[in-house]
């Protein structure tokens, strides 16, 4: 009877060690993905911007082609 409640009582301390270990893994990944976030908030902004500047060259580039033609169709 000793003999199993000293058994129990290694393995109760071995879970608690496991379960610190998985606590201590958890708060890593949590700062780990908390890093990820912010650097894709970053990253956000930026591809709003590179788009914004992607469609203004687009409007400029048919608003020349259009001048052009018109340009060209006008009598000498």
């Amino acid at each position: 009877m000793e003999a199993d409640l000293q058994h129990l009582a290694e393995q109760v301390g071995e879970v608690k060690g496991r379960l610190k270990a998985a606590e201590e893994a958890l708060r890593e990944q949590g700062q780990d993905i908390k890093a990820i976030l912010k650097t894709l908030n970053q990253a956000r902004g930026g591809w709003k911007t590179l788009l914004l500047v992607a469609g203004m060259s687009g409007a400029c580039g048919a608003l020349a082609t259009k001048v052009s033609t018109i340009i060209g169709a006008l009598p000498r």
